[in-house]
């Protein structure tokens, strides 16, 4: 039987892969949380959108 992995765990290793790939972990922690609130949902169509929205709202922010 698998241990579950903490919120705290979860969080500390998006920061890791996050610095290890010059990404925001801001970003991907949002990302995953949006993930996650739609994760029992039957209609997950949403969520690409949600994404793009994160996305662009990371290129607009990002420094010139």
């Amino acid at each position: 039987m698998q241990d579950k992995v903490t919120d705290d765990e979860l969080r500390e290793l998006i920061h890791t892969k996050a610095e290890e790939h010059d990404l925001p972990p801001e970003l991907l922690i949002e990302i995953y949380e949006a993930e996650r609130e739609v994760v029992n949902m039957d209609r997950r169509s949403s969520i690409l959108q949600d994404i793009r929205s994160m996305l662009e709202d990371e290129v607009k922010g990002a420094p010139e």
